[in-house]
């Protein structure tokens, strides 16, 4: 984030991409890689179905600012992360992600065998896939802790 996203609109598009997103009447299906945080990440989550990689996290804040706001310190990062539940494992025991693509140990280091899971994820994923509608793409994400 910066002076400048924010004169140049950047709330704004996010609000409107969550908007849109909850609002569509085509299925939805997101893939969480790596690491999202703030609100642009936020943006592209609401989805009909929720695939996450294993090592992926999604936060408002990066459990390191979390950490520096509420320890004065960095080093409590891991600890802020869990208590955010930011980490694939939470998402998915929140209902928030409805699956997790493995990595072995790291998609960096098995780039075309992940990118083989994901993409099977992704058409069991999108097997029988129907839209839910506004008002249950809404309570999903109301009802996670």
């Amino acid at each position: 984030l910066s002076a400048e996203a924010e004169e140049g609109g950047l709330a704004g598009e996010i609000a409107r991409c969550l908007a849109d997103l909850i609002t569509l009447p085509a299925p939805t299906l997101c893939l969480l890689l790596g690491e999202g945080a703030g609100g642009a990440a936020l943006a592209l989550l609401p989805a009909d179905r929720v695939l996450a990689a294993r090592h992926a996290w999604l936060s408002p804040l990066p459990p390191e600012g979390a950490s520096v706001i509420v320890h004065r310190t960095s080093s409590r990062a891991d600890e802020m992360a869990a208590a955010q539940g930011v980490r694939s494992a939470d998402l998915l025991r929140g209902g928030i992600a409805d699956a997790l693509v493995a990595e072995h140990p790291d998609a960096a280091d098995e780039p075309e065998a992940f990118c083989r899971r994901a993409a099977a994820a992704i058409e069991a994923g999108l097997s029988g896939l129907a839209p839910t509608g506004p008002a249950a793409r809404q309570a999903r994400y109301r009802r996670a802790p």
